[in-house]
């Protein structure tokens, strides 16, 4: 008796199998020929270069686009329905978990502030004992 995880790679390996299989009937088969049975197509005559510049047509101008109050106003509020169904989406804190993590990062800034703090006294006190 086969195990449960072997049943399932069975049928995984089977839906592949099946799978390949349609994909290979869909796909057409190309010919390859050699160069000598290939059907020559239509022969356009070679393309003459000549040594003179080639003229460019002027590029138009373009139009200044004008903006309408109205354009302005339709894509103000469209953003604006658009982010008020973003913020819809969003798992806001509850009241404790907004607590506990304003307290840990009012601690961390006094801690970083405190080693901040020392590093720049110690700092000083080599330097005034150094230079004089």
């Amino acid at each position: 008796m086969k195990k449960p995880s072997q049943k399932a790679k069975s049928k995984k390996s089977a839906r592949r199998r099946k799978k390949n299989a349609s994909v290979k009937k869909s796909v057409k088969k190309k010919e390859f020929r050699r160069p000598e049975q290939r059907v020559p197509q239509e022969k356009q005559p070679p393309v003459e270069v000549t040594s003179k510049a080639v003229q460019k047509t002027p590029k138009k101008a373009k139009e200044p686009k004008t903006v309408s109050v109205a354009g302005i106003a339709g894509k103000v509020g469209l953003f604006l329905r658009e982010a008020k169904m973003e913020l819809k989406k969003v798992k806001w804190p509850t009241r404790k978990e907004l607590i506990a993590s304003t307290a840990v990062v009012i601690v961390i800034t006094l801690l970083v502030a405190f080693y901040l703090g020392l590093v720049d006294f110690g700092l000083i006190k080599i330097i005034r004992n150094v230079v004089g």
